[in-house]
């Protein structure tokens, strides 16, 4: 067995076989469901009540705030786009939000900074969209915007490259402008 970087379970070197037998016994265990683009690629720290650094709920809210979002994206058809998102309790980042298309950093309990444009491949940093927003504020805001990039993309984009070239974020050229020109740059019009 091998643990990745992004919480991932690699099972390797398995006889011929064996593999039948194995993915039967991953197939039963339900690790091998059906899962959506956004849940296959979502992270999140233990913040609340592990961690004494942590804010807000992490690796407790995540899933349930995927289920909200998983029904705003198969609305728009993109239940099967891949779609990094991450969570933490705390500005700490140890399950890397800011390397995250989609990137949750919490405030206080509830209270979540929401973080848009990194690249899918962790090579560029996302930018502060949305500071201090609840449960309903974070749906609110990302509804919009995926209902934008299912009309918009453009063929092969990502949602991070998207919302920079949409304009809802500027881009992070470097460590150094992580802070400038933070905030929504454009609020997404309603379809």
């Amino acid at each position: 067995f091998r643990v990745t970087a992004n919480q991932n379970l690699i099972v390797a070197n398995i006889p011929t076989d064996r593999q039948t037998e194995i993915h039967w016994i991953a197939q039963e265990a339900g690790l091998l469901a059906p899962w959506s683009g956004l849940r296959r690629n979502a992270m999140a720290c233990v913040a609340l009540p592990t961690c004494g650094l942590a804010l807000a709920e992490s690796e407790r809210y995540l899933p349930s705030l995927i289920d909200a979002l998983d029904q705003s994206l198969a609305a728009q058809g993109l239940s099967g786009d891949d779609i990094v998102i991450r969570m933490t309790g705390c500005p700490n980042g140890c399950a890397r939000p800011y390397l995250a298309e989609i990137g949750l950093v919490g405030r206080g309990p509830g209270r979540y900074n929401l973080y848009l444009g990194a690249a899918f491949d962790g090579s560029r940093l996302s930018k502060l969209y949305l500071p201090d927003v609840d449960h309903d504020g974070i749906v609110a805001a990302l509804d919009p915007i995926f209902k934008a990039y299912a009309a918009g993309r453009e063929k092969g984009e990502r949602f991070g490259d998207f919302t920079i070239r949409a304009g809802f974020v500027a881009k992070t050229g470097n460590g150094a402008d992580f802070h400038a020109n933070t905030g929504a740059l454009k609020q997404p019009v309603a379809a």
